[in-house]
């Protein structure tokens, strides 16, 4: 299987890092094919212009774009691997998926309202610093699968088969930090 991992976290140092490198590690070992999308590592632009949405509504779409199209065009799966901040995606994450998943490529508005038109399977990877019981109580849990899953991946057509949330994420020791990695992978 073609697996894309889009990672969306500014410090290499990160446990979102350590998930992917390990992720990575077990989708080859599983015999898949993996590219990565580190998208502060490329200093990816998250800024949906005037200029560049008028160019996506006339079908036009900038290099830099077509690129991030081609490596979700050959991936079977994605896999997002991101911290949970404000109650979203990072900025970067949020101006990707802007950019990214445009009308034409992500979907379609068609006489009977939007379709998704991106058949992919999709993964989502949630680091987050509150606890579980904060996170549930609050409603964040429920609001993500709203906003995220059916907003942003399922409107596009896309299959999220799961959305796994790792919270406390900054209060986890070494060993604690293992031991999710290992049930998680």
């Amino acid at each position: 299987m073609n697996q894309l991992i889009i990672l969306a976290h500014p410090k290499q140092d990160s446990f979102s890092v350590t998930l992917k490198e390990q992720y990575q590690r077990e989708m080859i070992k599983n015999g898949d094919k993996v590219k990565i999308r580190d998208l502060y590592k490329m200093k990816f632009n998250p800024v949906l212009n005037e200029e560049e949405l008028a160019n996506n509504n006339n079908g036009d779409t900038s290099a830099d774009i077509a690129v991030e199209q081609n490596y979700i065009d050959w991936a079977d799966q994605l896999t997002f691997i991101f911290p949970l901040w404000w109650n979203a995606f990072p900025a970067i994450l949020k101006g990707y998926i802007d950019r990214v998943f445009t009308n034409g490529f992500a979907f379609r508005i068609t006489e009977n309202g939007p379709e998704g038109i991106l058949k992919k399977k999709v993964r989502l990877i949630t680091t987050a610093g509150m606890t579980e019981e904060s996170l549930q109580n609050s409603g964040v849990y429920e609001s993500l699968k709203v906003t995220q899953d059916a907003g942003v991946f399922e409107f596009c057509g896309m299959e999220v088969i799961d959305h796994i949330y790792i919270p406390e994420v900054t209060s986890l020791s070494v060993e604690e930090k293992i031991e999710v990695l290992d049930r998680l992978l």
